[in-house]
């Protein structure tokens, strides 16, 4: 079985990630560049080792 989402819960998964990706950089704005990328990676991590759901992966 293959669930598909709908355009439009493409277009709010899509909504739903860019404001997700507003809110961390606003989170991290007060950190170095060092910082900023060792937590880049650490989320990277988090990411990958708990199997994201496809549909963030694709808009990245």
């Amino acid at each position: 079985m293959q669930v598909v989402l709908t355009s439009e819960g493409r277009e709010l998964a899509e909504e739903f990630y860019a404001a997700t990706c507003r809110r961390v950089d606003e989170l991290a704005a007060g950190l170095s560049g060092t910082d900023r990328d060792r937590l880049a990676g650490l989320l990277g991590r988090i990411v990958r080792e708990n199997g994201v759901p496809t549909v963030f992966l694709d808009v990245v």
